[in-house]
């Protein structure tokens, strides 16, 4: 009996994620694959042709592709740099002896809170409201 009860539960809880990441995750990808072999230009209404590999043909050929490729692939590599190196030494001045190692961490962490404050507050106005 436990058994069954646990199943149900587990698929209780698992049904409603499996089917938000197949709407928002699975679906999309496959249409993508879909269209990417199809002559589809994003016109509602134009009738599908599948054209095989020739839109990834046609990229390879185009010069403009591997120029914006470099850039993307320039762009991320600098500000992955430029993240990790910052993420690095802020990290160090919370962890050093420092004499205001404490107002760094509460300036760090402060941002975090402030979501949450500004998010009590609103429920607080709207159960003061609704309430006589």
């Amino acid at each position: 009996m436990a058994g069954k009860r646990t199943r149900a539960v587990f698929w209780g809880f698992l049904t409603p994620t499996l089917f938000a990441f197949l709407m928002v995750i699975i679906v999309p990808f496959l249409m993508g694959v879909y269209y990417a072999f199809t002559n589809w230009t994003g016109v509602p209404g134009e009738t599908l042709k599948l054209v095989g590999l020739k839109n990834f043909t046609a990229v390879l050929h185009d010069m403009r592709f591997f120029y914006s490729f470099g850039l993307t692939t320039l762009y991320s590599l600098i500000s992955m740099t430029i993240i990790n190196l910052v993420s690095f030494g802020l990290a160090l001045l919370v962890t050093q002896e420092l004499k205001l190692k404490n107002l760094y961490r509460t300036g760090f962490f402060l941002p975090n809170l402030i979501g949450g404050l500004v998010l009590g507050y609103i429920w607080q106005f709207i159960f003061n409201a609704a309430l006589p």
